[in-house]
């Protein structure tokens, strides 16, 4: 990998002497939380030539160098794949409910990372991508992958100015027809459910009302911030969990997964700065609960 063109470079300047390398990068570099995962399982950290960890201290003026390979080390399967955009640079996706993003613990198969890998052999290409957003198992819509280094470093940079929209059905009458919810969300300690706290990461979501029914809204919204499981802290907070997910108190509906769809994804793209949109209709769960729910119209 030495021999690699570095995708990024820079020199570390003397107020920044003494912070932990990741700590830079995504400090004054925008590099996202992502990225640097990227960095630290297939990539290589060279420091005026030597190779170096991310939790190494900066001295002023090293000259840092980021080489990434995107080798991967998922193993290609023949799996559906739902592709709503593709060029040389990225792919867009409609991922279905139920289907988990990336390989870990007990899913080693069967992930969408899989069958993008599959899907990319089948082209002739090599089975590697970045993914730059992801969605909880649950969730169904539109994942966004780049198909090299230069675009997932823009792309990473980027993310939190990409408009990504969804539609969610949550529980009672939102009586505001629009709002925003601006929130601090916190990691757990343990397990996985998230918490409002001030000690948490600064987190906004703002939503518009689309239609109210009797006893349940669906809501169009939109990220200010990509936290883990946002969305789904913030209607909770608000008294109004999404429908079906049990882990922040929805109400309980014949369909085992969160109502949450991601419906639209806008962007500049990475290497013609020209604006990329993405729409990704309901799946056939969600469609059928509304058909359901448009006689308890008020």
């Amino acid at each position: 990998m030495k021999g690699r063109k570095p995708f990024f470079q820079a020199l570390i300047l003397p107020s920044e002497e003494g912070w932990q390398l990741r700590t830079i990068l995504k400090r004054h570099y925008n590099f996202s939380t992502g990225l640097i995962r990227q960095i630290k399982h297939y990539g290589l950290i060279l420091v005026n030539g030597e190779e170096k960890l991310l939790v190494y201290k900066a001295k002023a003026w090293d000259r840092v160098e980021v080489v990434l390979s995107f080798a991967s080390k998922v193993e290609p399967e023949d799996l559906p794949l739902d592709v709503v955009y593709e060029d040389s640079d990225i792919i867009i996706v409609n991922k279905s409910a139920g289907q988990v993003v990336h390989p870990r613990h007990q899913y080693i198969s069967g992930t969408l990372a899989n069958a993008l890998a599959g899907y990319l052999v089948a082209q002739g290409e090599q089975p590697s991508s970045f993914l730059i957003n992801r969605l909880d198992k649950g969730t169904s819509g539109l994942l966004l992958a780049a198909k090299n280094p230069l675009a997932a470093l823009i792309l990473s940079k980027e993310i939190n100015s990409m408009q990504k929209d969804y539609l969610a059905l949550v529980s009672g009458r939102v009586e505001k027809d629009s709002g925003v919810i601006d929130l601090p969300i916190e990691d757990p300690k343990d397990g996985v459910k998230r918490t409002i706290s001030q000690d948490g990461k600064d987190a906004i979501t703002r939503y518009k009302v689309i239609e109210r029914f009797n006893d349940c809204t669906l809501l169009r919204l939109s990220l200010g911030s990509g936290r883990t499981h946002q969305i789904r802290v913030h209607l909770s907070a608000i008294n109004h969990p999404i429908l079906g997910d049990d882990l922040y108190g929805g109400f309980p509906i014949d369909i085992d997964r969160p109502i949450l769809h991601a419906c639209s994804l806008r962007l500049f793209h990475p290497r013609t700065g020209v604006i990329c949109e993405a729409e990704a209709p309901l799946p056939d769960d969600f469609s059928l609960l509304l058909q359901q729910y448009s006689g308890s119209r008020p």
